[in-house]
């Protein structure tokens, strides 16, 4: 199966500016309108792939919310549990989750937000996110036009 490609780049979030020098800091919040294209009409999930580095969300942490429109379909949270490079979060949401977000229409906004830990504030909850996919069901566009 192959990656449908929707953004690439390194975008820092967080709240210390500067921690990764090679990536835009963009603040708490990273939100990017997409316009969507079907691809398998007839598919029941969509697979929404999303690649980081340094998510350290450990042990209770429910880790950083992903939306679709106000919608959350995931989050985006340490898969081991340990210190490493690079993670690649799959996230499934059903079709009719995602139709019921989009409201009818083929724009729509993608928001990954940071959730600091309240219990260990600091450098923990700074990432950078590197890629977001999808599976051969869909195709987005960035930018609505």
């Amino acid at each position: 199966m192959t990656d449908i490609l929707w953004v690439a780049g390194r975008y820092q979030l967080g709240n210390d500016p500067g921690l990764f020098q090679d990536a835009a800091y963009v603040g708490q919040t990273l939100a990017l309108p997409f316009k969507k294209t079907w691809l398998d009409p007839n598919a029941t999930a969509v697979k929404l792939i999303i690649y980081t580095t340094d998510v350290e969300t450990w042990g209770s942490w429910s880790g950083h919310a992903v939306f679709i429109n106000s919608t959350e379909v995931g989050r985006l949270k340490d898969p081991t549990d340990t210190m490493g490079p690079l993670e690649r979060f799959e996230l499934s949401i059903p079709v009719w989750t995602l139709n019921s977000a989009l409201g009818g229409k083929d724009e729509f906004t993608l928001r990954v937000e940071l959730e600091v830990q309240a219990a260990q504030p600091g450098l923990s909850d700074d990432f950078v996110l590197t890629r977001i996919a999808s599976d051969e069901t869909i195709a987005a566009k960035l930018g609505w036009k």
